[in-house]
């Protein structure tokens, strides 16, 4: 439910080689057709990572599909799932919550045995992404039971729905929601709302990783988000780098571009900075409704101090020397539907970014790094100006509130030559 129909293990893994990911989580362990395609397709390569195989031949192979011929690295799965938590608080406030997860684990055995246990929380056939009545402290328990080597982390933490602080049914803090086991919690994932920047000012955040994942529910938005980390190619390397912060640098969305970036409330086309929302007394100004609180305005509350940070001229956002930096980027087919006035979907819009991506490597490094007259001479100059902005924040922004996307465009630049 909720993601394309032609999202599986063959097309995530061509993604991922085009968008220069080198490791996926497999996810949606929890779900009994998609578990059995795991077991038949992935192999694990002795190191707690998986390698896809083909469906008629025991042997590993690298993905094939389109940008497959780029690949310089082989392309690795990681047992994944994510979990959602809805349950009432004790009778003394009964609200009602809903949070949630990511849930990583070291192998086939131990993904069953978290199976079994989760069955009677829930329905674990009826959605990619499970709802289990069970509170994610009582989870941890149940998780960390099964297997100390499990890894946990909060998603999309913001959100106001589903995030574990998010304005609707979250908490104030991950010792509020996990009690006794929030010392096991070293991550939380920033969501498309925010970056590493807006949650530096949490003081409960200051010793916990914060990474960002790409929350892809397509091909296409594989590598949308990323953490870059510093890490053995091992499930324990994963993990290890997860727990001490062992992360070169972030991808992020401009946050503004989420949809839950401001407060608003979509049915009459408001939308309000947190400080304007509490001038209108919290409640819509067309309707005197609720207003939706979008992610700066719970980052502002829970936040024990504003932050600074700077621009590289490598395009990296850099703050306090603790912390990795980050960069933000807008999705290659993006720009390139933009600069050329067709659809982002359309076969014009495909050419080019497959031209791309055989002449830099990947998308990534077409955003990141490639030289720009290797982006002239395949997309043009239209297309090199707008990566350029977009690598040093020339942008104009539209921001996302109450569920709808901000749209975030690269402003005219002289032109690619003069950027350079």
């Amino acid at each position: 439910m909720a993601t394309s129909r032609a999202l599986d293990l063959d097309t995530l893994a061509a993604a991922a080689v085009r968008k220069g990911v080198r490791l996926l989580s497999a996810a949606d362990f929890t779900h009994p057709e998609w578990r059995r395609e795991l077991g038949d397709r992935l192999i694990d390569d002795g190191s707690g990572l998986f390698r896809l195989v083909p469906e008629s031949r025991g042997e590993s192979h690298e993905p094939t599909g389109p940008g497959a011929g780029t690949a310089r690295f082989a392309t690795r799965f990681v047992l994944g799932t994510e979990l959602s938590c809805v349950w009432r608080d004790p009778p003394i406030t009964g609200r009602g919550r809903r949070v949630h997860l990511l849930l990583f684990a070291p192998d086939i055995k131990t993904v069953d045995a978290l199976i079994a246990r989760f069955d009677p929380f829930g329905a674990l056939g009826s959605d990619g992404r499970p709802l289990l009545k069970v509170s994610v402290r009582d989870l941890a328990d149940i998780v960390f039971d099964v297997d100390e080597r499990c890894e946990i982390i909060p998603a999309h933490v913001w959100t106001p729905w589903f995030g574990v602080y998010g304005s609707k049914s979250g908490f104030d803090s991950l010792e509020e929601a996990f009690r006794d086991h929030a010392d096991r919690i070293h991550a939380i994932e920033t969501g498309l709302s925010s970056d590493p920047a807006m949650n530096w000012g949490v003081p409960e955040l200051a010793n916990r990783a914060i990474v960002s994942f790409s929350d892809a529910h397509s091909a296409a938005n594989v590598g949308r988000e990323a953490t870059v980390f510093e890490m053995e190619p091992t499930y324990d390397g994963l993990v290890a780098a997860v727990a001490t912060e062992s992360i070169a640098e972030t991808i992020e969305f401009f946050p503004e571009q989420g949809k839950y970036h401001l407060d608003g409330h979509r049915a009459c086309g408001v939308r309000l900075t947190p400080a304007e929302s509490a001038a209108n007394g919290r409640r819509c100004p067309v309707c005197n409704r609720p207003l939706t609180f979008g992610v700066l305005n719970r980052i502002e509350f829970l936040s024990s101090a504003t932050q600074s940070w700077s621009t590289t001229d490598g395009g990296l956002v850099r703050g306090p020397a603790s912390r990795p930096p980050y960069r933000r980027l807008v999705p290659l087919r993006d720009l390139v539907s933009a600069c050329l006035g067709v659809g982002v979907g359309t076969k014009t819009v495909a050419r080019v970014v497959a031209d791309l991506v055989e002449r830099c490597g990947s998308e990534l490094d077409a955003l990141i790094d490639s030289p720009v007259e290797a982006i002239e001479e395949v997309a043009g100059d239209a297309v090199a100006a707008a990566i350029l902005a977009v690598r040093y924040g020339e942008v104009k922004i539209d921001p996302g509130y109450d569920g709808l996307y901000g749209k975030v465009a690269p402003l005219t630049i002289p032109s690619a030559k003069t950027a350079k």
